[in-house]
């Protein structure tokens, strides 16, 4: 008799500890795709594109060609979006190598129609940056006050 009283008590606390572990298993994965987020604008802010060849004195690997063509448009000739669009497939080829695409070259057809992009993906031989950016939030503590 004495045990039929205590079922429904420990019924809820069986239900409040599920919850709390749905809870933190929730705020677990929006941290991890808040991390996944931070990582890919660290991985497209770290890779350079440039029309220029790499700095002289710093060893690269060439990890190959990049190239597009679309039809002719302002925005098909506008740097930014071609510096974008070079970083993005970049990233999805060479997503943990990639840190520039250099020599970038922009034709347009000769009866203007289209415009065709090329460069070239390289990896530094001493690309310490990337790694570096990844763990920078590792081993930081917030402070509940506000103050570090």
């Amino acid at each position: 008799m004495r045990s039929s009283r205590f079922l429904p008590f420990i019924a809820i606390g069986l239900a409040v500890c599920l919850s709390a572990c749905g809870a933190i298993e929730a705020a677990r994965q929006e941290q991890e795709a808040k991390q996944q987020v931070f990582v890919k604008r660290v991985d497209t802010a770290h890779v350079w594109v440039t029309t220029e060849s790499p700095p002289p004195g710093k060893p690269y690997q060439v990890l190959g060609q990049l190239s597009y063509t679309e039809p002719f448009s302002p925005d098909a000739i506008d740097e930014s979006n071609i510096t974008s669009k070079l970083k993005q497939m970049g990233l999805a080829k060479w997503p943990d190598t990639i840190d520039a695409v250099v020599k970038v070259n922009d034709s347009v057809s000769n009866d203007g129609s289209q415009v065709t992009v090329t460069g070239e993906a390289i990896q530094y031989d001493q690309s310490v940056d990337r790694n570096a950016l990844h763990h920078m939030n590792e081993g930081l503590v917030a402070s509940p006050s506000g103050n570090q």
